[in-house]
């Protein structure tokens, strides 16, 4: 556990503590820090209990968490990225402009959504996986289209 905590919360600490460092992409590499703090602890407690206690077995509902932990984590990583690289594309497309179009706010918008977003967005992908629901929801659009 030491291994991957250590330079995550080394980085955390250093953009914290240096406010030169309070930029935009700086802040979404702490939060890349936590989600990949998050992501790699989340399956600790069970590796802990095979290789120490020697058991073998895990019950329902700590497999669930673990199970939620682990894709949480993994979504919360994959839009952390993301955010990064939207960053890098405004970077790149205003260079003059990055301060304009990228403020401190917008960029605490997007540590946020990574956060909320992986939560928001599992239960729709979820949800339309049924066919009641994807029915339901493509007659409520059609309705939506018919009345413009």
């Amino acid at each position: 556990m030491k291994g991957f905590c250590h330079p995550n919360i080394l980085n955390i600490l250093f953009i914290v503590v240096d406010k030169r460092l309070h930029q935009p992409m700086y802040l979404l590499i702490c939060n890349l820090a936590v989600v990949d703090i998050l992501y790699a602890s989340s399956s600790s407690p069970t590796m802990i209990g095979v290789l120490v206690a020697g058991v073998n077995t895990i019950s329902y509902v700590p497999c669930l968490v673990q199970m939620f932990a682990v894709h949480l984590g993994g979504m919360m990583e994959m839009f952390a990225l993301s955010a990064m690289a939207f960053d890098r594309l405004i970077a790149i497309s205003y260079p003059f402009q990055l301060g304009v179009v990228l403020t401190l706010e917008a960029s605490h918008g997007l540590m946020i959504g990574t956060i909320l977003g992986p939560t928001l967005l599992n239960p729709v992908v979820y949800c339309l996986r049924t066919k009641e629901i994807k029915s339901k929801l493509f007659n409520i659009f059609k309705q939506v289209e018919v009345s413009k």
